[in-house]
């Protein structure tokens, strides 16, 4: 018998037997839990858990493991719709890494006038662009950003400061 998907108060999700061979489908599909687990930035034991059915994710975990996994959210919590995400356009690429230099040069500014040191703006630029590209090659998707560019602006404080 198939249930609809429901979430409790705490946004955990309640009634959905099938979900369990949903999520093994498509780990499978992105390459195993490991990688998904990687990905997606969920325990392995966590994600082994889903899996097995012993436990069901929240919504923003769920939300997560779709992202990792290119799954539609939708169907990945009910079964409901098309199983693939819609793909990403290089427009919005595009978008999304304008929007993260943006955030990194504001937040290189910030520091910047917090330490009372002068932003020299070739010299900015360039750290900005360097944080950004670094951020582009290693983050596997955008909820990863924030976390390395506050690793990134760390390093860039000892580095102004000259402590560590």
């Amino acid at each position: 018998m198939r249930l609809s998907a429901k979430t409790d108060r705490g946004g955990t999700m309640v009634g959905d037997e099938d979900f369990p061979e949903r999520l093994r489908a498509a780990v499978v599909a992105a390459g195993g839990a490991t990688r998904v687990a990687r990905l997606s930035g969920i325990p392995l034991t966590t994600l082994n858990n889903y899996l097995a059915g012993r436990s069901e994710p929240k919504r923003p975990v769920l939300t997560a493991l779709a992202e990792a996994l290119r799954r539609d959210l939708a169907w990945l919590a009910t079964g409901t719709g098309r199983p693939a995400a819609a793909p990403v356009t290089g427009r919005e690429i595009a978008r999304a890494e304008e929007e993260l230099f943006d955030l990194v040069l504001e937040a290189m500014l910030e520091l910047y006038d917090e330490l009372g040191v002068p932003p020299r703006r070739a010299g900015i630029g360039r750290r900005s662009a360097r944080i950004h590209n670094a951020i582009v090659a290693t983050a596997q998707n955008e909820s990863e950003w924030r976390r390395l560019l506050e690793m990134a602006l760390a390093l860039e404080r000892q580095d102004l400061t000259g402590r560590s």
